[in-house]
């Protein structure tokens, strides 16, 4: 074997004692919530959460077309009626943060809301 090899198996085996453990992001577990959105409420309107963590929210507009926004987490979309739509983000920074519809859903639309509670990691919920 060459002097290069030598070098690189001793590097190659800390790289993998460093790594050991850590599941690449897209196979950490995902913390799945299913939500429903109708006039003019959020159901949970609570989510709670740990930091870091991945979130799924799983969310069915029930009675017509929706939005949801949660702009601490850098979230805005469209939920239409009756079709479930798949969110996914990481709330990196324990807090508490609102989110809110974002489709213009009727005259009581300024007041569906809801909110989004991170807790810091070894925190109890």
């Amino acid at each position: 074997m060459t002097r290069l090899s030598w070098m690189l198996i001793p590097l190659a085996f800390l790289l993998a004692v460093a790594m050991r453990g850590q599941a690449p992001a897209d196979q950490q577990p995902v913390h799945e919530i299913h939500m429903t959105a109708k006039k003019y409420e959020f159901q949970p309107g609570e989510l709670h959460v740990t930091a870091g963590e991945r979130v799924r929210l799983l969310i069915t507009a029930l009675d017509r077309d929706h939005g949801l926004e949660i702009k601490a987490v850098g979230v805005k979309v469209n939920l239409k009626k009756g079709v479930e739509t798949a969110v996914e983000f990481t709330a990196a920074q324990p807090g508490e943060f609102e989110f809110k519809c974002a489709n213009f859903c009727g005259l009581g639309h300024g007041g569906m809301k809801g909110k989004l509670i991170v807790e810091a990691l070894g925190s109890p919920m």
